[in-house]
């Protein structure tokens, strides 16, 4: 009898603990984002090492900042008064050196005219293409480093292509209602969850607006991590 009681504890506590590491939520990461935003290049792949070191979901929100920022009291960078204009092109000097990124801060081909890049980025995420991060990133490496004009639908399909992608594909689905709707809902999440500006980090109910406080979304995880 004792073996008995023994070997049923056993099997009570076990499903204790499959019970209990079912409970256990995955940590997610909100990410909302520009392609024409040279912070949003600077953090862009930092994001993503994060999300593979501690094993947390990213969820990536191309986002329409000419609505959001008329609701947030943001301007676009030629609106901005000058000493803000100056201190942005410096401190975008500063970091690209500071992280060895050839980032070019005024970049033949900015601001980006076009919402399509970012259109395209959502497209591919609505296809499960698996390679949406990696299209932004791309996108964002050919309007910063590359000085390419990312509104062109041929640097596009270049870009695309080299990912192995379905250009033809993408690109039409990028100009369609149903991709539309997504980037106007995603924006909508945006402006409902206070975001303000890119990058914008959001985990759990805190806000980390731009690539300089990642360091701080490590330390949340960190802390979220030993308290389950």
């Amino acid at each position: 009898m004792c073996l008995v009681h023994l070997e049923m504890n056993i099997k009570s506590k076990v499903q204790d603990l499959v019970i209990n590491s079912n409970k256990v939520k995955m940590i997610e990461i909100d990410y909302f984002m520009s392609h024409g935003s040279p912070w949003t290049f600077l953090g862009h792949n930092r994001v993503n090492n994060i999300v593979k070191e501690f094993n947390v979901q990213l969820n990536m929100y191309p986002v329409n900042y000419g609505e959001i920022f008329p609701v947030s009291g943001g301007l676009p960078v030629f609106k901005r008064p000058l000493q803000r204009q100056k201190i942005r092109l410096q401190e975008l000097k500063r970091w690209a050196e500071f992280l060895n990124i050839n980032l070019i801060p005024e970049p033949k081909f900015f601001p980006s005219k076009s919402l399509l890049p970012s259109l395209l980025i959502i497209a591919a995420k609505i296809r499960k293409t698996n390679k949406d991060f990696q299209l932004a990133g791309d996108i964002m490496n050919a309007l910063w480093v590359e000085e390419l004009n990312v509104d062109d639908e041929n640097v596009l399909k270049n870009i695309t292509d080299k990912l192995e992608l379905d250009s033809e594909d993408l690109l039409s689905l990028a100009k369609s209602q149903e991709c539309e709707n997504v980037f106007k809902e995603y924006t909508k999440i945006a402006i409902d969850k206070y975001v303000f500006g890119a990058p914008t980090y959001i985990l759990e109910d805190q806000i980390y607006w731009g690539q300089d406080r990642l360091e701080f979304i490590e330390r949340h995880i960190l802390k979220l991590n030993n308290s389950q």
